[in-house]
């Protein structure tokens, strides 16, 4: 009983990443449930947090989780409350998607600047991508609901503010640049951000490729001055240099 229970945390620790990141998936595709039953939007957004606060945990910068994301993140729980909760009439309660997009944009600070750090596990680092690939388009969509909050005629139909859903699904086909066209922009400030998503997007890509490329090159170099040191070590040991012959050899075989 007590091998299973180690195998399994074993396992959780293992994949823990990718396991955030299909909860993180299957929380967004549950989405417009929230838009439908703001209690259970609720419900939705605790468990979001508790995703994204496990994932800055595991792959942000700890100072900036616990000085700004936390703090942030306990506002925007506040704010999801007083809207499922308060009337939906007054201004104090469609405040989430402002304390989101802080929390959001707090997140991104985090995770971009642990970023520079290189895993050593592909697998991780494309769970890694992919999650924040999907807070980004998150970030988006509470700014595409300000702006449709503010702007009329923000679009080429109305989007009920209850819509976040909607907004959502706009914000990941453009952050794609998939653009299927059912719905379009038209006032000239959202073009321009939708614009915007559309270039981080495709910028993003191209960084996790150079990154994932780069920490593969990454491994060989590591190898060949671990051989150099053993060398040089070998050789004020034993004072031949047959050792050393011997791990260059192997350095420029390899």
């Amino acid at each position: 009983m007590r091998y299973k229970w180690l195998r399994s945390t074993r396992f959780l620790s293992r994949h823990r990443i990718e396991i955030i990141m299909w909860a993180l998936v299957v929380e967004m595709l549950a989405s417009p449930l929230a838009d439908a039953h703001p209690r259970a939007g609720v419900l939705l957004g605790l468990a979001v947090l508790a995703i994204v606060v496990s994932a800055v945990d595991y792959m942000a910068n700890p100072i900036i989780v616990r000085r700004i994301v936390l703090p942030l993140a306990a506002v925007w729980m506040i704010t999801r409350i007083i809207e499922a909760l308060g009337n939906g009439s007054k201004p104090y309660a469609n405040l989430s998607p402002i304390a989101g997009l802080a929390f959001s944009c707090s997140v991104l600070w985090a995770v971009f600047d642990h970023f520079r750090v290189s895993s050593r596990n592909p697998q991780g680092a494309i769970a890694e991508a992919f999650i924040t690939y999907l807070i980004i388009a998150s970030a988006f969509s509470q700014v595409y609901w300000i702006l449709n909050r503010f702007f009329d005629h923000a679009f080429n139909q109305v989007i009920p503010y209850t819509q976040k859903g909607t907004l959502l699904y706009f914000s990941m086909v453009t952050l794609t640049s998939v653009g299927y066209g059912g719905i379009v922009p038209v006032n000239p400030y959202v073009r321009n951000v939708a614009a915007l998503e559309s270039m981080s997007g495709i910028f993003f890509i191209a960084v996790v490729v150079a990154r994932l490329v780069s920490s593969h090159k990454d491994k060989p170099a590591e190898r060949g001055r671990l051989l150099v040191r053993q060398a040089n070590e070998s050789q004020r040991n034993s004072g031949s240099d047959c050792n050393c012959a011997m791990a260059f050899e192997e350095l420029s075989s390899s």
